[in-house]
């Protein structure tokens, strides 16, 4: 895993690693300027280019340009900056009295092969301005490929909003990760992200991490001959409605792909008939039902819990009093791992949260955006700008853990937070969270945590997406049922560790 930073968290690491440890800020500046040099050669070798333009601001960021510029001139290239002010921190002054090349006051109207993006650190917060906002647009419209340092000039490093920002093809994240980098608009303007290690020391617990496929590959081990399928767990799918019939059958194949010895799918007794022979490798259960809905028989659930390592409920319910009682009677008697998704969550922000803090049982709630933002009474854009922090708050208060999904996932357990970048385009359609809830039922019913098997559903979910995406599909025509055909390729993946 990778630590990912708050740009607080950041300064931070850079004080004490100055101020504490005694490392110069030249010398950061000087290690820092060489990481970004790096990048931009790498570059112009991949596209056969020999000429480069740092464009830099006044503060420290602009110093780490005029030093990559320096750099890489020293190296053969013809480096040039073009200044956007005479207003420099100490770092940055001293970084443009060692530069001895070709110096701009405008932007150059000739093309050079890669721009450096040295404009603006992650201090930056709000729309740049005059020159500075003119030389966003210039960078974004001069065809050169682009290098950001740290971070693109413009990008918050907290949300991954903007206002204007310029669009890197790569962005050298120096330290660490921050948390704009994975969020919002990030992934989009930031390119290929590369962390570079510069010698800064983080003392305080990070935000967050990001997990990698090597972090997963311990939930997929060889197994053993001996075994049987009782070894590997029951999961439970509590789902379907008259109106919604298809998101069961998208749940209970995700878990049957997931390493669980039985799947177990339960729909409304109306429907149950619909479901008989559609898969054949699960127990077929017909549920107490009222109007084509889940009602909230007592005796059954307590059976259905007593034998179920993990159980999903709320896909393709529909929000009601009695998926709500359902789920209540879960939380209170329920000694297993409870994933609470889609309609379920609508019926805990109509009927009331409160109940999540009573309760016996292990919970994963998967929301997206808008089913978080009724769970915690915040709008979207306010979850959009802030969710991994609202996750957290949530997840604190409430004893659960959150798997908040977009294109980067955050799953928390109110303590750490774990970063999943492994979304696709292709995910965003009708079908993608039913996958999900299965995929998580799955691990949790073979025994891992409920964090982990959060985390490691929204890896595999991800990733199975961009299988799905690929040849003969595409991130336009893959449905959910082509990503539960690429989830066996998702598993091989992580039991390579590749």
């Amino acid at each position: 895993m990778q630590k990912v930073l708050t740009c607080a968290q950041m300064r931070a690491a850079d004080k004490y690693t100055i101020q504490e440890l005694g490392v110069a800020s030249q010398v950061l500046m000087e290690r820092a300027g060489a990481a970004i040099a790096e990048e931009t050669e790498k570059l112009l070798q991949e596209t056969g280019g020999t000429s480069v333009l740092a464009v830099c601001g006044g503060g420290n960021n602009g110093g780490d340009g005029w030093c990559a510029a320096r750099l890489l001139s020293e190296k053969g290239y013809r480096a040039a900056v073009f200044t956007l002010t005479d207003i420099l921190s100490p770092d940055c002054a001293a970084q443009r009295e060692k530069f001895a090349g070709e110096v701009f006051s405008s932007f150059p109207e000739e093309k050079f092969d890669v721009v450096i993006d040295a404009v603006f650190g992650t201090g930056f917060h709000g729309a740049p301005e005059g020159r500075f906002a003119d030389a966003v647009k210039r960078i974004n419209a001069c065809g050169a490929k682009v290098v950001s340092a740290d971070i693109p000039s413009g990008l918050n490093g907290d949300d991954g909003s903007f206002v204007s920002c310029v669009n890197a093809d790569v962005t050298v994240a120096v330290g660490e990760l921050k948390v704009g980098h994975l969020i919002g608009n990030g992934p989009d303007v930031c390119g290929k992200t590369v962390r570079k290690d510069i010698g800064i020391e983080v003392t305080a617990p990070p935000f967050a991490e990001l997990c990698e496929s090597a972090d997963f590959a311990k939930f997929f081990p060889p197994r053993k001959k001996n075994t049987h399928k009782g070894t590997f767990g029951r999961a439970a799918i509590l789902a379907g409605s008259r109106l919604y019939t298809g998101a069961p059958l998208l749940s209970a194949a995700a878990a049957l792909r997931c390493g669980c010895g039985y799947t177990q799918l339960c729909v409304p007794e109306e429907i149950y008939p619909h479901y008989i022979g559609k898969l054949p490798e699960a127990i077929l259960t017909a549920a107490p039902s009222e109007n084509g809905a889940l009602r909230a028989d007592e005796d059954f659930l307590r059976t259905l819990a007593a034998n179920a390592g993990s159980v999903a409920v709320g896909m393709g319910c529909g929000v009601s009093r009695a998926l709500y009682d359902c789920v209540a009677l879960l939380l209170s008697e329920y000694s297993g791992t409870l994933v609470l998704d889609a309609d379920a969550l609508g019926a805990l922000a109509a009927y009331g949260v409160d109940i999540l803090k009573e309760k016996s049982c292990r919970v994963v709630l998967t929301p997206h955006l808008k089913e978080f933002s009724r769970l915690c009474g915040k709008s979207v854009e306010e979850v959009a700008k802030n969710g991994p922090a609202l996750a957290k708050q949530f997840a604190a208060e409430y004893g659960a853990v959150v798997l908040l999904k977009s294109h980067t996932c955050f799953v928390t357990n109110g303590r750490a937070g774990r970063f999943i970048t492994e979304g696709t385009p292709a995910l965003a359609k009708g079908g993608s969270g039913d996958v999900l809830a299965g995929i998580a039922a799955a691990l949790a019913a073979r025994g891992i945590s409920a964090a982990d098997s959060a985390a490691c559903a929204a890896f595999l979910l991800g990733r199975a997406g961009r299988y799905a995406a690929e040849y003969p599909s595409n991130e336009y025509s893959a449905t959910a049922t082509d990503v539960i055909a690429c989830l066996p390729r998702a598993v091989t993946s992580l039991m390579r560790k590749e």
